[in-house]
């Protein structure tokens, strides 16, 4: 006899079968509340910047919630259901990341650094041997190796052509100045120089001084061309009253301090000859020179800002007076010309004949006087609120006055010229994506135009702000080398 009747194992089945039903449903209801909670989440991540661990969380539970979701469905449903939810982490992944996944460019040993690039060869410096090493640029492929040119306190400086000056301070090679070829590595000349430094060159002499000699030796072949009593305390082609004995890329003309100016220009020499080109007896070191003119700033007797200029090559001189329009003022040499920047503008003076021409800043962008904040033609600009908080940047021309538009997503934060040349700068800033993750990013700007070099991730071994190094057409992020495309 049957433990059972049929009737009560169909109503068990069916009781069990019911049973699984409201399972799947309470299952199923539980994965749409979690799929909700997890898009809210990922909506307020986004409107309140909480950063890559809650948006990660917030896709991983909007995954797992559609997957449970989709047991109920059947097998090609379910199938759907999980690539749909892996191509929502993904997609949720790459669409708020900034950093690219692949990074361009070659790595270097730790402490590597890029010092030179020429052609197709960057050149790299290893302080623990003191060797250069030339690399093939789009690859970092071994080229050539020099000889050991120091372990200590190396200062090296491009030179025109295809020349790396290189200087030693270390008490081993104290005052040691030498050339290397970037072409194949090999030493051009070696030069004892004393106590003198690097301070300038051109196409024909390298410039070095101290506090009481200055020479001029010869770039092909490291002979003295001509030596003069007294330091040099500027340059041309640059500013360089704000920073005397700067290395100064290029000077066909250098002031002269004499022992009683308090360290300012009392006279001006031709860099190629070392012979006087004019006495200038400068009164304050608000001074540049600015193709063969020197040009000082100063005031009249009306307290009006005006500039005054003596010939060194020939000519008149002359005297121009500036529209002053701010406190805050930096004068440089930009374009061929003498440039006086201000907040919201640019005053450029010709060198030959004193002409003044002003050049405003478009809109209401107003210049950031901060370090790092100016460089070259490029100067990086704000716009404030009524509360003077800073609510954009970016960079503008102050030869045009055009405020460029920076590429690439995110919000860009803490804006500053991390290296410039005349005409090229390279922009770092902090960018936020739409998260608040932070990453790193430099940006190369030149010829009005803007490119993103490298971005990379913040707070992790290799980010962008350890090190920076730009030569011509290549830069290192750290351990990175990237070159750049040229047209």
């Amino acid at each position: 006899m049957p433990d059972t009747a049929p009737g009560l194992d169909t109503e068990l089945a069916d009781d069990i079968a019911k049973g699984r039903r409201q399972q799947a449903r309470r299952r199923t209801v539980a994965a749409l509340v979690v799929l909700a909670v997890a898009v809210v989440l990922g909506v307020l991540t986004v409107a309140l910047d909480w950063g890559w661990v809650v948006w990660r969380l917030s896709l991983g539970l909007a995954a797992i919630a559609l997957a449970v979701a989709s047991l109920r469905l059947g097998r090609l449903h379910r199938v759907a259901a999980v690539i749909t939810a892996v191509a929502l982490v993904a997609a949720g992944v790459l669409l708020v990341r900034i950093p690219p996944i692949a990074q361009p460019g070659w790595t270097v040993g730790e402490h590597i650094r890029l010092v030179a690039a020429a052609g197709d060869v960057a050149v790299t410096l290893d302080p623990s041997t003191g060797r250069l090493q030339g690399h093939q640029r789009s690859n970092g492929d071994n080229v050539w190796q020099s000889e050991s040119l120091g372990l200590s306190d190396l200062e090296l400086h491009r030179l025109g052509g295809d020349g790396l000056l290189v200087y030693s301070g270390s008490e081993r090679h104290h005052g040691q100045a030498a050339v290397v070829s970037l072409a194949d590595g090999k030493t051009t000349w070696r030069q004892d120089v004393g106590d003198q430094a690097p301070f300038t060159a051109n196409d024909d002499v390298v410039v070095v001084t101290s506090e009481v000699m200055t020479t001029g030796l010869d770039l092909r072949s490291g002979r003295k061309v001509w030596s003069t009593p007294g330091r040099a305390t500027a340059g041309s082609g640059g500013q360089s009253s704000y920073s005397p004995r700067r290395w100064v890329p290029r000077s066909d003309w250098i002031a002269m301090e004499s022992p009683t100016s308090k360290r300012l220009p009392a006279t001006v020499l031709d860099a190629g000859t070392g012979q006087p080109a004019a006495v200038v007896r400068a009164k304050s070191a608000d001074f540049v020179i600015a193709g063969a003119t020197f040009i000082e700033f100063g005031y009249d007797q009306k307290g009006r800002r005006i500039a005054q200029g003596t010939p060194l090559a020939g000519g008149r001189p002359w005297s121009a007076e500036l529209p002053h329009s701010s406190v805050k003022e930096l004068l440089d040499v930009v374009d061929g010309k003498a440039r006086a920047l201000y907040s919201n503008q640019a005053v450029f003076i010709t060198p030959e004949t004193g002409a003044v021409q002003t050049v405003r800043i478009e809109d209401d962008w107003s210049v950031a006087w901060f370090a790092g904040r100016i460089g070259g033609r490029y100067a990086v600009v704000e716009q404030r609120d009524p509360d003077h908080r800073v609510t954009a940047q970016t960079v503008a021309d102050t030869v045009t006055g055009d405020v460029l538009r920076l590429p690439g997503r995110g919000h860009a934060v803490d804006l500053e010229l991390a290296e410039f040349s005349a005409d090229k700068a390279f922009l770092h800033t902090s960018v936020v994506d739409a998260v608040g993750g932070d990453a790193d990013r430099y940006t190369v700007v030149e010829k009005d135009s803007a490119q993103v070099a490298i971005t990379v991730p913040d707070g992790i071994p290799g980010s962008a702000d350890e090190h920076f190094d730009a030569a011509d057409d290549v830069i290192q992020v750290n351990r990175r080398i990237v070159p750049l495309a040229n047209d």
